[in-house]
């Protein structure tokens, strides 16, 4: 049933595309009662009934207790400014080294193709290691290439009152190690329902993309313009604006020959999200400020589809084949910088 609901929703997707209808759907489930087969015991055989119980019924000043602890449970405290939303260390679990086991640990949940919707089936393997979440999703000797893989950090109903607040901001430690192609790379997503999200996936290659994935394509967020300083998908050589010149000062042309641009370089991540639309800023370990490197543009094919997301998840998201190390996960509401207390006060 999953199945044909979600061939369904692709294919009223496409006729979105050619702008008939809207791209959305539910499913209806019913159950029905099972019958008990006859046991086979006659009336005469049964034990007897026992005595009816009578419950006693609460007392006024019992039922008055119950009505004062419900009305006068504290009120969640107000998304402002700074509060933490979430925050992953990876540091308080010791090593684990089999994915079921990360999993369970970090309560996060592995998403599929048949029951979530995902746009693909994991294949990753994850474990924890001083105190890092490292991430196999490729063989070095290119026996094994895995695809995208999506396990929810966040459900819509945690992140429900930050996306009210209309922004915060989310943060990330990777350092990627080797991969199948420049392409590949280690992220997070946003406004996640499987179907549909918003991703900024910044390539082991030097280059990145701000974009939304909107019924089975990708459009882009940010400018297309190569000459625009924060278009992250920018690889020609002008250095000024590709990242791997802000970042690394590398300002040849990018491409498939340069697989290996950021193996091994740790990048700070943060995307800056602001009623849908996000700024990415990136540093590496060795900078002492951000860099901006992609800022959401008007011009750009997907800037309208921010407005007609319904997620609200977060996903964490192994970009096919690669292996790499993620630490420091963080979600803040605003867009300050990152919090000196990195307690969790929010309350969904």
């Amino acid at each position: 049933m999953k199945t044909a609901l979600r061939m369904t929703s692709l294919f009223l997707c496409i006729i979105i595309s050619a702008g008939l209808i809207a791209c959305g759907g539910e499913s209806q489930t019913t159950t029905g009662a099972a019958t008990e087969p006859d046991s086979g015991v006659t009336a005469t055989d049964a034990a007897p009934a026992t005595e009816p119980v009578t419950e006693t019924p609460a007392t006024e000043a019992e039922t008055t207790a119950a009505t004062e602890a419900e009305t006068t449970a504290p009120p969640k405290p107000d998304v402002a400014d700074g509060m933490m939303i979430y925050y992953e260390d990876f540091s308080s679990y010791g090593d684990i080294d089999d994915t079921d086991g990360v999993i369970a640990a970090l309560g996060w949940k592995i998403q599929d193709v048949f029951d979530d919707y995902a746009p693909s089936d994991w294949t990753a393997s994850l474990r924890l290691e001083n105190g890092e979440l490292c991430v196999s999703n490729y063989a070095d000797d290119g026996s094994f290439s895995g695809s995208d893989s999506y396990a929810m950090i966040l459900d819509a109903a945690y992140m429900a009152r930050a996306e009210k607040y209309g922004s915060y901001t989310l943060q990330y430690d990777v350092t990627y190690g080797t991969a199948s192609n420049h392409k590949r790379y280690i992220n997070f997503v946003t406004e996640y329902d499987g179907e549909t999200y918003n991703s900024f996936h910044f390539r082991v290659g030097g280059y990145g993309n701000n974009q939304v994935y909107y019924c089975t394509k990708w459009h882009t967020y940010d400018a297309a313009n190569e000459d625009d300083l924060f278009a992250a998908q920018k690889t020609t050589e002008d250095g000024l604006s590709t990242i791997a010149y802000k970042l690394l000062g590398r300002a040849e042309p990018l491409g498939d020959t340069y697989k290996d641009m950021f193996k091994d370089v740790t990048v700070t991540i943060r995307v800056i999200r602001v009623g849908g639309l996000a700024d990415i800023l990136m540093k590496t370990a060795d900078m002492d400020d951000f860099v901006r490197v992609s800022r959401s543009c008007p011009d750009a094919d997907g800037y309208g589809y921010a407005a007609d997301l319904d997620g609200g998840a977060v996903c964490f998201k192994a970009g096919g084949a690669i292996n790499g190390r993620v630490d420091n996960v963080a979600i803040w509401a605003g867009t300050g910088d990152m919090p000196a207390d990195k307690t969790v006060t929010y309350v969904p």
